[in-house]
């Protein structure tokens, strides 16, 4: 089980940050329709996502735990 001071430290990292932001516009998208695009469009916006993590990864320096 996640203690609240592991969810805290968790909220350190810009990964994680990024992943909840992703995770909130995806349930917007999915239910409200924020970006009306084409097929096209949501590759793009993919391809984004995926480099916005690479990117993130390289950042990377230390573990979650120790933050």
């Amino acid at each position: 089980m996640v203690t609240a001071a592991q969810l805290k430290q968790a909220f350190k990292s810009k990964t994680v940050q990024y992943g909840v932001a992703i995770a909130v516009l995806s349930v917007l998208q999915g239910f409200v329709g924020f970006l009306p695009t084409n097929p096209a469009v949501q590759a793009m916006i993919g391809c984004s996502i995926a480099s916005g993590i690479v990117v993130l990864r390289f950042m990377t320096t230390q573990p979650v735990s120790e933050k």
